[in-house]
């Protein structure tokens, strides 16, 4: 088995990380493949992804998302080692090394997580890019609110006057969806999950949508700033009549867990201030 590892070495102490995951990888009789680019997400990412049987994502769940979207082109499964703070998606945590054992199992347990496509409708084409968490379409500046409408297969379902609206796969959902006071949905369960950003109403609530629903995000301010963020990575600059489509994707991220877990039991864990 040959395993890349991408290591975000913007996380304090991952190298060491790196070093000890290596040593243990190489005792199993596995072939670690390291990513030594110094930048996150790492250049040669496809590369490594493509030619190498699994992914280990060395950072935080940041680190995790971007790496499992990119596996996802070439069917490899994911596994987080959690270096970071939170790591909620992370498959075990870097003091358990030992856990690794299990890769040389051949009995891993592996969780097929829904992804979104997205896609910008401009002036200039189309632009297509892929969600594991959420798709945020927000304000810029100076710091107004934003009007924007949307509509479901092509019929219209709310309006907002708010800094934004996140639609959010299963996954996603506790995120940034979460922080916004959406629910929390259980991976298992496939969905869109569209929540609003501050909205100036009394009323609004999150909407929840089937599986194979597809989205248009209208922003009508013009004149104001609007920006797509995908899963916190970069920012598209909209312009005015521009619009966004988010549907499920053909891909699917594949996350693995080393160790026996309940979403419930990690979620209470992770989540919940002691």
């Amino acid at each position: 088995m040959r395993v890349a590892i991408l290591p975000n070495r913007q996380v304090n102490g991952v190298d060491a990380v790196v070093q000890a995951v290596c040593a243990k990888l190489n005792s199993l009789g596995i072939e670690a493949v390291v990513s030594e680019d110094t930048a996150f997400p790492p250049r040669e990412c496809e590369a490594l992804i493509r030619d190498t049987d699994m992914v280990l994502a060395l950072g935080g769940d940041g680190t995790l998302i971007h790496a499992a979207k990119h596996a996802a082109r070439y069917e490899r499964s994911v596994l987080g080692i959690n270096c970071g703070h939170l790591g909620f998606m992370a498959g075990m945590e870097a003091e358990d090394l030992a856990a690794l054992e299990r890769l040389a199992e051949d009995t891993l347990a592996v969780s097929h997580r829904m992804m979104l496509e997205v896609t910008v409708h401009s002036t200039a084409g189309d632009r297509v890019l892929y969600a594991l968490n959420e798709a945020v379409l927000s304000r810029g500046n100076p710091s107004r609110m934003i009007r924007l409408s949307v509509q479901s297969d092509g019929k219209p379902v709310v309006s907002y006057r708010a800094d934004g609206v996140i639609v959010a796969t299963p996954t996603g959902s506790t995120a940034y969806s979460l922080s916004a006071g959406g629910p929390v949905v259980d991976p298992t369960v496939n969905c869109l999950l569209m929540t609003p950003i501050c909205p100036h109403s009394l009323h609004t609530r999150p909407y929840i949508f089937g599986e194979n629903a597809c989205l248009t995000l209208c922003p009508e301010s013009e004149g104001r700033e609007t920006y797509l963020t995908v899963d916190g990575e970069e920012a598209v600059s909209l312009a005015y009549g521009d619009t966004i489509t988010v549907r499920r994707s053909a891909l699917a991220a594949r996350i693995v867990q080393l160790r026996p877990t309940e979403f419930y039991e990690v979620l209470d864990r992770k989540l919940t201030d002691r």
